[in-house]
């Protein structure tokens, strides 16, 4: 758990591999509370891999967060990052921010 222990504050994530590929599941919120510890550990486990991002249950992105998914991206490298299951208010601020190429 990132964050701070109240359950409205904190972000779990999860990592599991599918055909050869990481797949994270985010449950929370990814803000500047949640998205350096988040960024850290992404980073380091998915670097030059195949990566998704199931962000289902997220329910808050800030752009601390954005630029969390943007340094998994890089860290990625030639290999893809691809986002599911966003929320509509999730996907609004992806969809803003120029993040829908990983959609």
């Amino acid at each position: 758990m990132f964050g701070k222990k109240s359950k409205g504050d904190a972000l779990t994530a999860s990592y599991t591999e599918e055909n050869d590929t990481v797949l994270i599941r985010l449950d929370g919120r990814l803000d500047s509370v949640t998205s350096r510890e988040f960024q850290t550990e992404a980073v380091d486990r998915c670097r030059n891999r195949p990566t998704t991002l199931d962000m289902g249950l997220v329910t808050y992105i800030s752009s601390a967060g954005l630029r969390a998914i943007l340094a998994l991206d890089k860290a990625v490298g030639s290999n893809k990052l691809s986002i599911i299951n966003a929320k509509d208010s999730v996907k609004d601020v992806l969809d803003m921010s120029g993040f829908s190429d990983f959609i």
